[in-house]
């Protein structure tokens, strides 16, 4: 029915900022898999075609800087793979979160506690400093890598 989503009580700051978060998760989700393809060429096929979770994209990244040659541009994409393993958790907490009412009466979701809009933004500004990191690296040390 056209317009029935106009019936959920959420109020449209909210709204901005849970998008705002779950986008910036995707951008930084999609740095890590483009850094894994740089590292090794293949990764994007074998993510995109297992169809691969985010826990589990994390997990390829680790296991995928674990296994370069020792530099300081390793010890800096190993330090992001595992600083993405934690906005994983942040990232589910958001979205497996349970709708719920807030202390202000105002609707929230909730996970471990009542997620507010400083929450969503806080991690909505994790998930981009992660993604502008990998970028760095990306197109600076990844740019001229060369897979062993």
């Amino acid at each position: 029915m056209k317009d029935v989503r106009k019936r959920e009580p959420v109020k449209a700051d909210y709204v901005h900022a849970l998008g705002l978060a779950t986008y910036s998760f995707a951008s930084c989700e999609w740095q890590v898999v483009w850094c894994c393809e740089k590292i090794r060429p293949g990764s994007l096929n074998k993510i995109v075609g297992d169809e691969l979770t985010a826990g589990k994209i994390a997990k390829v990244f680790v296991d995928l800087t674990r296994n370069m040659p020792k530099s300081r541009e390793r010890e800096e994409l190993s330090r992001s793979a595992q600083t993405f393993i934690g906005l994983v958790e942040t990232r589910n907490a958001i979205l497996h979160g349970k709708p719920c009412t807030g202390p202000n009466g105002d609707a929230r979701l909730s996970a471990q506690r009542i997620l507010e809009i400083s929450d969503l933004e806080d991690a909505a500004d994790s998930f981009t400093a992660c993604g502008i990191e990998l970028n760095r690296l990306f197109y600076g040390f990844l740019s001229t890598y060369t897979p062993q």
